[in-house]
């Protein structure tokens, strides 16, 4: 999808903030109003009850794009890490071949 440096963290965060929304969705639909209880070794019971509030699902996207930017700033960085100096038929030769772990 990239063209450059600056479009790796932009898709990075697109990405992280996609997945934070499908995550906030499916937290919603699976979570939200479950209400459960447990039962101490001396009979004392503490009860839960599970409430996704729009705050929280703020949190997630918000942590989400935080992860996606940081998720794409390290492709970004040029010459960052030495996969990026490699050529890619060598590496997937060397790796096919049962010497990489």
């Amino acid at each position: 999808m990239g063209f450059g440096n600056f479009s790796k963290t932009v898709e990075g965060m697109l990405l992280g903030f996609v997945g934070g929304v499908i995550g906030g969705v499916l937290a919603y639909l699976m979570f939200n109003g479950i209400e459960t209880s447990t039962m101490g070794s001396n009979f004392a019971q503490l009860a839960f009850s599970f409430r996704v509030t729009p705050a929280l699902l703020v949190e997630g996207a918000i942590f989400s794009l935080l992860m996606g930017l940081l998720g794409g700033l390290l492709p970004a960085i040029p010459r960052s890490t030495h996969a990026y100096r490699l050529k890619l038929a060598a590496t997937l030769s060397y790796s096919a071949s049962g010497l990489c772990l």
